[in-house]
């Protein structure tokens, strides 16, 4: 199996051997880490490696915040990475705590996603973490009065954001055949919320029981970010939560973040007593099992993940049949791997667009999908911008 760029994966998972680099050296691995959406993690992990050495020089401006002294050429590059994350998290703290105020007098149990999740439970992923959006989960029958507090409260459709007509064919998509609504987007911050009722479409070819899935978040504990008040997903969930947005609802291409979240989760969760045990368990029950093959596969191969050989042994009755297992070894590494500048991987732009049509194949039934491809197909062919 193909890997990543050697050096990309060598600031992911021991940036510890880069001291003696070129600079041409960091240049390219930097380029990488930043096409892939990782370089805010890269330097914050970078800026941590010389905190607490015994051997760091007094005038070294290297305490955590600072990008470390030994990286030739890329201080401001590395600093501007790090203040992009900080500001991330702020803003997605801040749109958590204005979300809540929306919501504070209605019994609404509201469970956060992706990365205002892995905020709120402390996830070593959300260091350096980018987050464009925050992504909230309520039971379906909650969905009608959330959508119209939202709005009151001064977020709009995406659509009208773009000074589009809301409405029409991408509303009627969303509503009838998706797992959530279409964005909303406050009108002063320009934040987008997704509101999701499960976390597959229920189209697809694999679903997840949503009330399962409400019926074992976790109430959030912290009170730091006005969290307290919000639910997040139980570990095993939120794992699989982030398996299935990759290799289940996502095309992959450009995934590159989403299977390092796996892996940070891996090491994070895997330490618990007996996780693994009910995460193979659990990935079983919702029907989430070749999703969940597929993460701990590509983890462990491309980033080393600590995934244990039990573990890979269970997780091999989830395994596809040998002919797309190997069509996805042969697929995936190169739909994942950043590109450097103009050169790349060859097959690599071919790659992503089979796994795009993948993603559109198990999302829909065929004649579902048929029917949306020509209507998207018509529209551009007309000018007309799409969802």
């Amino acid at each position: 199996m193909k890997g990543l760029p050697e050096d990309l994966k060598t600031l992911l998972i021991a940036p510890q051997l880069a001291r003696n680099w070129s600079a041409e050296r960091w240049s390219r691995a930097a380029y990488l880490a930043q096409s892939g959406a990782v370089l805010s993690r890269v330097a914050v992990d970078l800026a941590a490696l010389d905190q607490d050495a015994p051997d760091q020089d007094a005038g070294d401006q290297c305490a955590g915040d600072q990008p470390p002294p030994w990286v030739p050429g890329l201080d401001a590059c590395l600093l501007s990475a790090m203040r992009n994350g900080a500001r991330s998290q702020m803003r997605l703290s801040w749109e958590m705590d204005r979300i809540k105020r929306v919501f504070w007098d209605r019994d609404l149990k509201i469970v956060l996603l992706k990365g205002a999740a892995y905020l709120a439970a402390g996830v070593p992923c959300t260091r350096g973490r980018l987050s464009s959006d925050i992504d909230i989960m309520v039971a379906k029958d909650e969905l009608a009065g959330v959508e119209a507090a939202l709005l009151d409260a001064g977020w709009v459709s995406a659509k009208e954001m773009q000074g589009e007509e809301s409405g029409g064919y991408d509303d009627d998509y969303y509503r009838r055949w998706m797992h959530e609504l279409p964005p909303l987007v406050n009108s002063e911050r320009k934040t987008v919320i997704d509101v999701h009722h499960t976390i597959l479409p229920p189209t697809g070819r694999v679903t997840a029981d949503a009330a399962e899935l409400l019926d074992q978040a976790v109430p959030v504990e912290s009170e730091a970010h006005g969290l307290k008040g919000y639910f997040v997903l139980c570990d095993t969930d939120m794992f699989l939560h982030s398996v299935v947005h990759l290799f289940q609802d996502g095309e992959i291409r450009g995934g590159l973040r989403d299977l390092v979240d796996q892996t940070d989760m891996i090491r994070y969760f895997g330490a618990r007593p007996g996780f693994w045990e009910r995460l193979i368990t659990r990935a079983g029950d919702l029907g989430l099992g070749r999703p969940l093959y597929y993460s701990l596969r590509y983890s462990s191969a491309l980033l080393d993940a600590p995934v244990p050989a039990s573990a890979l042994q269970d997780a091999q009755r989830f395994a596809p049949p040998l002919a797309v297992r190997m069509l996805m070894d042969l697929l995936v590494p190169r739909a994942l791997s950043p590109s450097y500048l103009f050169e790349s991987d060859r097959g690599a732009g071919l790659a992503g667009e089979l796994l795009y049509i993948r993603s559109h194949w198990l999302r829909m039934p065929p004649l579902m999908l048929t029917r949306h491809l020509a209507i998207k197909a018509w529209r551009r062919i007309g000018g007309e911008k799409t969802a």
